[in-house]
């Protein structure tokens, strides 16, 4: 497959070939995706995404495959993730929260540091309550894991102001900040991320780097991508000059189901 360059990634289109070729060679693989800004467009406001349209069919039928196991990747809680995707959770991988917390592989699974961290979360959201009072349309989404401070629908000349309040924030050791696409988590202070998380997925699975496949759009889907050796499928969704260590390029949602659709076909050609 094509190698990684931070500053120009072919489309998935002119790696079709290659794309063939992989797949041909599988006799399973692990189809892994984000959610927002990969399958679902960004929106004002979180609770507005959906799916793309068609992505519905192209994932419903790729779980009818014996062959594919689907997992999908998010910062979204667990239970927001499942209700948008909306596919029996039986046949499907979900890590919500960046992965620290999961369903699909054995019981639940909540990482322990996301089960300290609450006190400091409900502390956090306390003071929040007075000291966004003056940013107009920035909201707190409780992830009970973790906490997402969105700016998106602030006025531009507002952001700032919200940059540094933010950043000079005294946060207890036990939390981490992240910043995103339009938008501020507070996270565990600990050493894990979507790429850990697909790992440990792929270590519960059984897959190698090889049989695995991931779609993403945001900072945080850049650690799956370094996480990941250059025998994986990686496509990064989004503009294409935008720097990531994803091997290929899908512009949109739109583009990314196309691609998925593109993969459901090889699959179905070689099975």
């Amino acid at each position: 497959m094509m190698t990684s360059n931070l500053k120009k990634r072919p489309t998935w289109q002119e790696c079709q070939g290659e794309i063939e070729d992989h797949f041909k060679s599988l006799d399973r693989i692990l189809i892994a995706s984000d959610f927002d800004g990969t399958l679902s467009g960004l929106v004002d406001r979180p609770d507005d995404a959906m799916l793309e349209p068609g992505a519905v069919e192209v994932i419903s039928n790729l779980i009818d495959l014996p062959q594919v196991t689907l997992a999908f990747l998010s910062g979204r809680s667990l239970l927001d993730l499942k209700s948008r995707i909306g596919l029996d959770e039986s046949r499907v991988i979900f890590a919500g929260n960046h992965g620290f917390e999961m369903s699909g592989i054995g019981p639940y699974w909540l990482h322990p540091a996301a089960v300290s961290i609450r006190p400091h979360l409900d502390s956090l959201i306390a003071r929040f309550a007075f000291e966004l009072l003056e940013f107009d349309n920035s909201e707190i989404e409780d992830k009970g894991s973790s906490l997402s401070l969105h700016y998106r629908r602030m006025k531009d000349e507002q952001k700032p102001a919200l940059r540094e309040m933010i950043y000079a924030l005294s946060l207890p050791m036990e939390i981490k900040l992240h910043e995103g696409n339009n938008v501020f988590e507070f996270r565990p202070n600990v050493d894990w991320n979507k790429g850990t998380a697909l790992r440990r997925i792929m270590g519960k699975m059984d897959f190698n780097d090889q049989q695995t496949l991931y779609l993403g759009d945001d900072i945080t889907d850049e650690d799956i991508f370094r996480e990941l050796d250059q025998k994986a499928t990686t496509v990064h969704v989004g503009v294409i000059d935008k720097p990531s260590s994803a091997k290929m390029n899908a512009e949109n949602p739109a583009d990314a189901t196309a691609f998925l659709s593109y993969v459901l076909k090889q699959i179905l050609f070689h099975k």
